[in-house]
């Protein structure tokens, strides 16, 4: 990694480390914060910063089409074609499509976590750090986390909440056990840096209520995280790339998105009034639903980009 670039990183894995305990200290001792409070906390954050890591994909875009010399159009088309594809998939089957956009963000999270774990740290290490925004608030706030799965699936919350909690605690089983391998399969030199991200970030997303751990996640980890990335890339080919700048390059597909989703967010409510928790549920399914759809075509653009910065 760029000299820069590697520097950033340090000093972002320090303000993670502190701000990740901090937040997993406090939450114990945080008033009771229901779904509604924790959403209207959560909004601009994600809306704004978690989303602008997505509306960076156009730079991404031009990386691979330089590289690859195919048009702007293809791979527009490509990205519009798989939210439609995802779309339609989840009005077909929702919960297979719940399960299958948990996995793939798992898999997305941990493709860029590895890039910042110590030095021969085992690829499993990624995987356990991905898998924290999901396996954490299932253990901690199983209740809530049921709740939220049932406006996504139109479902009863009090259904779900079996299958939550024990799917909470076998996921964490199986994730101690991979800690214990992991851990196992890494150098000295990389087991302790190792050992105290996943312990403290774990500590965060099982203590912090469910919205604020996956915010946290989200906008502080994996957002800056993946700005690092691009970063780096624009070093290494002698650009001069800041947070502001990509901040500016990111706009326009942000607030594209951002309107999108207010407009479907609007149309639900015209189409099926409702109380105040209607709002509510319909803005958790808009949020989540709309992460799912942009999710799809950007992790895999992603993957690509990284198999191809490898290269």
């Amino acid at each position: 990694m760029h000299t820069i670039a590697f520097l950033r990183a340090q000093r972002h894995w320090r303000m993670m480390i502190l701000t990740a305990l901090a937040l997993g200290a406090m939450g114990p001792w945080l008033p009771a914060l229901d779904l509604e409070r924790q959403f209207w906390i959560v909004l601009i954050p994600v809306a704004l910063f978690g989303m602008s890591h997505g509306g960076a994909d156009p730079l991404i875009i031009t990386s691979l089409k330089t590289a690859h010399g195919r048009s702007t159009l293809l791979f527009l088309s490509g990205y519009v074609a798989l939210m439609a594809l995802a779309v339609a998939f989840i009005l077909w089957q929702p919960s297979w499509a719940l399960i299958g956009f948990l996995w793939l963000s798992v898999w997305h999270f941990a493709s860029t976590d590895h890039e910042f774990m110590p030095d021969g740290a085992s690829r499993l290490a990624g995987w356990l750090s991905g898998s924290l925004a999901i396996i954490g608030p299932m253990v901690g706030y199983p209740d809530q986390v049921a709740t939220l799965f049932g406006w996504l699936l139109l479902r009863e919350p009090a259904s779900l909440l079996t299958v939550v909690s024990v799917a909470g605690k076998v996921l964490l089983t199986a994730w101690v056990i991979g800690l214990v391998i992991g851990y196992r399969r890494s150098p000295r030199t990389a087991r302790g840096r190792m050992l105290v991200e996943l312990s403290v970030l774990a500590s965060a997303m099982i203590l912090l209520p469910p919205l604020l751990a996956f915010a946290f996640y989200f906008c502080c980890v994996h957002s800056v995280r993946h700005f690092l990335l691009l970063m780096a890339s624009a070093q290494d080919t002698q650009l001069a790339f800041g947070m502001q700048a990509l901040a500016r390059h990111a706009a326009p597909a942000t607030l594209g998105a951002l309107l999108l989703g207010l407009l479907v967010w609007l149309g639900m409510r015209y189409w099926q009034p409702g109380g105040d928790m209607a709002w509510l549920a319909d803005g958790v399914t808009v949020v989540f639903w709309g992460l799912a759809v942009l999710t799809v075509p950007h992790s895999l653009m992603v993957a690509w980009w990284l198999r191809w910065q490898r290269a």
